[in-house]
């Protein structure tokens, strides 16, 4: 009995010394294998990258052989084919090796090594889906609802775990179509998730359900997407070189009129906002002539294009703005109609003058220095563009200081002086420079009232 259990004794103490231990480098054969605890190697080397032996029912560990991941159990079978491109791959399907799976039921993306293709293997390495396309990502979910990305074609759709291809290969990013299978899995409804998609036939964009299908048709130049997290309600979309807003439908909220994509989506904002948008303007080119009006949120024209530049209306719900016609500024009020004569050189003054409209101030409190486009002369208008002091100088400056002590430097003659309100110099003009004159100016307005 004794010498029964000495020699079952010596079986086991050979057995654990046969099995393979920690993989080994061999510097003469460049590659790895593995040794037994007393040195000697149990599988020889042969392998370009070798793991750890894993697992506790059933040892494995995972090898790299012509460039791809396999499997290899103790004796050195190779049980999983080096088949893989990562080695986490590789790894999963040693685990169900271990775990002693049904083959089949959880399938890994691999590459065809003959043509570069790529479909999906069982843990042993044996086709399950055929390698039919040009990239495969693993599956994420739980049956029955696993997805994984594919590309065909040049572009992601995704397949389900038996390999049907429940999204349409439309997305242009594999990301893209994970979250379109995500939605997939959850089962939300597929007429509230929308992704920009371009048509490969026409490079035109729209709007591609989690299905893969167009909600939107692809008719835009551009478009931008419903938020960071697809819950927008609105977005802009280019067509015809102008931009316009839609909703998820497609239907058209703001017409395609807006210049660029930040007007088109502050447009946007003031009927999402509540505004008064009856009142509402924003200055827009008609694409068609090149020149500027107004339209209100939708696009729609409310003071029409025949100007050649035209300013902000205050808030865009201000009562007046400027505009330039024939090379001059005027003021313009929200209806279109026209509060001064469009005299003005720059755009400031023409807004100084609807200012004035605006807050009712007395006509000709203020007057502007305006050249007569017939006789090259300068003169003095009120804020509606009317001559008050005639244009009879040869240069004019603005009126400064208050209503009583108002004067303004005045050129004639070939020298500068200072005028008041009635057109009369109050300083002779005797001066060099429009500085000089109104220095003296200043000293008349000091020490003379009216």
């Amino acid at each position: 009995m004794k010498r029964l259990a000495i020699f079952f004794l010596l079986i086991l103490l050979t057995t654990l010394g046969a099995v393979a231990q920690k993989p080994v480098y061999e510097s003469a054969m460049k590659s790895f294998g593995y040794k037994n605890d007393n040195g000697t190697w149990r599988i020889m080397p042969q392998y370009q990258r070798a793991g750890d032996f894993q697992g506790t029912t059933r040892k494995w560990a995972v090898v790299k052989l012509d460039g791809h991941w396999g499997c290899i159990d103790v004796d050195g079978n190779l049980i999983c084919r080096n088949i893989f491109d990562e080695r986490e791959i590789a790894e999963q399907a040693g685990r169900e090796w271990e775990a002693q799976s049904e083959p089949g039921k959880w399938v890994y993306p691999a590459r065809n090594q003959s043509d570069g293709r790529w479909g999906y293997v069982d843990y042993y390495g044996r086709w399950k889906y055929q390698p039919v396309y040009e990239r495969a990502n693993v599956h994420k979910g739980k049956d029955p609802k696993s997805y994984a990305a594919v590309r065909k074609d040049g572009r992601w759709g995704c397949i389900d775990g038996r390999g049907i291809l429940v999204i349409q290969n439309i997305f242009h990013t594999a990301e893209q179509a994970e979250e379109a299978g995500k939605q997939w899995a959850i089962g939300r409804n597929y007429y509230t998730w929308r992704v920009p998609v371009r048509n490969p036939k026409t490079d035109l964009w729209g709007f591609c359900d989690y299905l893969g299908r167009w909600a939107v048709q692809p008719n835009y130049q551009e478009v931008r997407p419903f938020g960071e997290d697809n819950t927008y309600q609105y977005t802009q979309v280019k067509q015809d070189d102008r931009w316009a807003n839609i909703d998820r439908d497609g239907e058209i909220i703001s017409q395609a009129i807006f210049f660029n994509v930040e007007d088109a989506a502050y447009a946007l904002r003031q009927m999402e906002h509540g505004r008064s948008l009856e009142e509402w303007r924003l200055p827009v080119t008609n694409p068609a002539n090149g020149k500027w009006g107004w339209v209100d949120w939708s696009g729609e024209w409310q003071i029409q294009p025949i100007f050649e530049d035209v300013s902000h209306f205050a808030n865009d719900t201000g009562l007046f703005a400027t505009a330039k016609l024939d090379g001059f500024w005027m003021a313009i009020s929200d209806t279109g109609e026209y509060l001064s004569r469009n005299v003005f050189t720059l755009s400031s003054e023409a807004w100084q003058a609807g200012n004035q409209w605006d807050t009712h101030q007395e006509l000709g409190h203020w007057l502007y220095p305006v050249m007569d486009q017939g006789t090259q002369a300068w003169g003095y208008v009120d804020y509606k563009g009317m001559w008050v002091i005639k244009p009879t100088f040869e240069d004019a400056k603005l009126f400064t200081y208050v209503w009583n002590d108002r004067v303004a430097p005045a050129k004639m003659d070939g020298r500068w002086g200072c005028i008041d309100h009635t057109g009369q110099f109050v300083v002779k003009n005797q001066y060099l420079t429009s500085a000089e004159a109104q220095m003296a100016g200043r000293r008349w307005a000091e020490g003379k009232k009216f």
